[in-house]
């Protein structure tokens, strides 16, 4: 009975982790008693006041609005998932909900998932065009289209930063890249020679952040 349930989660665990770890995770579903018991066991076991530092609980994956069960039909497999949708495309819908929340998969998150990676790619196409471009030659002294450009850059790299301390808030952060994309296309359409290394900058960025949200491989 209760807290001897779980013990094999709390034995492997210990084995691994001995007698502290600081972020254990799971699905909110484990909160209790799964949790709790593990937390009885291995404080007990090892002698410790706190086996965990810190928990994180996921939100459940929803199937159109209703949480995925085989009891209700509406289970779906990972590979099922990927024959009519890219492994990015549904990265980008889980980053663009929060991730202690259900998680709802349906196909407005997914077409809005789709229209985003469309927006990256089409900013990343131009960019690249711009570089192959003869930019050398253009005026090296920022206008105030650059400046603004810069300034707000600057804006939502801190709001990206701000957003993941944040509860690791990725519907926010993903938010903040988007704008970094808008204001470069708001840039592109109002500047005589776009300044094609304050561009790549915006670009690199906004990659460097893909990647660590594993939806750029490059």
């Amino acid at each position: 009975g209760r807290p001897g349930w779980h013990i094999e989660c709390s034995v492997m665990a210990s084995d691994v982790m001995q007698e502290n770890m600081d972020i254990h995770a799971g699905g909110a579903d484990l909160k209790f008693p799964h949790h709790d018991n593990e937390m009885c066991q291995s404080e007990a076991f090892h002698g410790c006041a706190q086996w965990v530092n810190y928990f994180l609980h996921f939100g459940h994956l929803h199937i159109h609005g209703l949480k995925m069960a085989k009891s209700l039909k509406n289970f779906i497999t990972i590979r099922q998932a990927m024959e009519g949708h890219t492994a990015r495309q549904i990265r980008l819908m889980m980053l663009m909900q929060p991730w202690d929340k259900p998680v709802n998969f349906s196909d407005q998150t997914l077409d809005a998932a789709k229209a985003k990676e469309e927006r990256l790619e089409t900013f990343f196409r131009e960019v690249k065009a711009l570089l192959r471009s003869d930019w050398l030659q253009a005026e090296t002294r920022p206008s105030q289209l650059e400046l603004d450009f810069i300034a707000s850059l600057g804006k939502q790299q801190q709001e990206v930063h701000e957003c993941l301390l944040d509860n690791f808030n990725t519907p926010g952060a993903m938010n903040a890249l988007l704008e970094i994309v808008g204001d470069a296309f708001g840039y592109l359409k109002a500047a005589p020679r776009p300044d094609a290394l304050l561009l790549k900058k915006a670009a690199a960025y906004v990659t460097r952040m893909l990647r660590v949200f594993g939806v750029a491989t490059q």
